[in-house]
């Protein structure tokens, strides 16, 4: 008997490590499941780069995890005030001109979630991360809408997923 519970204690413990959501994650879900994420605490920055459709120039969008796990778009920095950029700052926020780029800093820009459509010709949307770069498309299909979301993710889910930085 006491081999049983042993037995089912220790099948258990491992079910717990397996199954049970452990690691914070920026998740990046196609169609309701995982398909890329970035390990992450709180406090930390990422950015999402494209270039933009019509000026062709890069845009960086740069995002910090809250606590309560929402995401927090906290600069802008882009080449062009053409078609579909800012041309000033929102009110609380700075507007700068450095070595021919535009910043926009100071932003509190607050969400649970964002959605990314993955650009098929001109956007070549990546993903930057404590100074490293990884393009979606090579591991998102290009036209997949994603949805980019902290959460946590348990080992199974962490193996079934694509690490974009390990």
């Amino acid at each position: 008997m006491r081999k049983r519970v042993i037995a089912v204690s220790v099948l258990l413990a491992a079910a717990a490590v397996f199954f049970l959501p452990f690691r914070q994650v920026v998740a990046f879900e196609k169609d309701g499941r995982v398909a890329a994420y970035i390990p992450i605490s709180q406090g930390d920055t990422f950015a999402i780069r494209y270039t933009h459709s019509i000026h062709r120039s890069d845009v960086e969008e740069t995002y910090k995890v809250l606590a309560d796990g929402t995401i927090e778009q906290i600069a802008l920095t882009y080449e062009d005030t053409a078609v579909g950029m800012p041309a000033n700052a929102a009110p609380g926020e700075t507007f700068t001109l450095r070595n021919g780029k535009y910043y926009i800093t100071g932003m509190e820009r607050k969400f649970p979630s964002i959605l990314l459509s993955i650009g098929r010709v001109v956007a070549n949307h990546r993903v930057v991360y404590e100074g490293k770069t990884v393009t979606l498309n090579t591991v998102i299909p290009p036209g997949s809408i994603v949805r980019i979301k902290v959460t946590r993710l348990s080992l199974v889910q962490c193996w079934k997923g694509v690490n974009l930085f390990d």
